[in-house]
């Protein structure tokens, strides 16, 4: 299936939750705030969430610094 991942067409296995994504993806995901389809998904909700063809992602990652 296919997913826009933070504009960015790829490709992934049907079914696939969005915590498997970002495992996939190699985020580390205590530094990342996920929205699928342009809706907030709290982290104890990301196992739940399963994608579908089409689904647009956005993946905000936080880095320290100063």
């Amino acid at each position: 299936m296919k997913l826009l991942i933070n504009g960015e067409n790829k490709d992934f296995t049907d079914g696939i939750s969005l915590e498997e994504l970002i495992r996939q993806l190699g985020v580390r995901k205590e530094t990342v705030v996920a929205e699928v389809n342009r809706r907030i998904i709290q982290n104890e909700q990301r196992a739940e969430c399963k994608l579908a063809d089409g689904d647009q992602i956005e993946l905000i990652q936080f880095v320290g610094g100063g």
